[in-house]
């Protein structure tokens, strides 16, 4: 299987994050936003698909995993899509999307979102950090609604 590298510098980011995570993980704080909510995770899954359709993104399910402890989300905006698609489709893998972990801790709910600014971690590029600082007011917002 031949693998192809745009340059020397992404092969030795991704060999440095497959093989040396821990030392390059920015903490947790930093990368996850976590609230917590006394609504189900059914009813938080509800609201983020009820907001999803309203602003019509693209509501891409939720899949329990974990044996049924944690539901994943994840939500397309269509309108960040367009701002990063054009810097190549090869960055459709990591989608301007909002990825979300629903799970029970403490006897309340706890949705850990993952923070746009991953999309620049993975990728640094000027845009990508421009489209990021686009998307997380939006995913925030989303949060938001589905906690009220």
């Amino acid at each position: 299987m031949k693998h192809v590298f745009r340059n020397n510098a992404t092969a030795l980011a991704l060999t440095s994050t497959l093989f040396c995570a821990p030392a390059f993980a920015a903490p947790a704080d930093d990368m996850f936003q976590i609230r917590t909510t006394a609504k189900t995770p059914e009813m938080v899954v509800e609201e983020f698909k009820a907001f999803a359709e309203k602003k019509k993104w693209q509501f891409l399910g939720a899949q329990q995993v974990k044996m049924g402890e944690v539901t994943l989300v994840k939500v397309c905006i269509p309108e960040i899509g367009k701002q990063l698609w054009p810097l190549g489709l090869h960055l459709s893998a990591m989608l301007p999307c909002g990825n979300f972990g629903i799970y029970l801790k403490g006897g309340k709910t706890e949705i850990s979102m993952l923070h746009a600014k991953y999309m620049n971690a993975i990728h640094p590029n000027p845009a990508i950090e421009k489209i990021a600082e686009n998307l997380q007011p939006m995913l925030v917002e989303m949060l938001d609604a589905a906690l009220n």
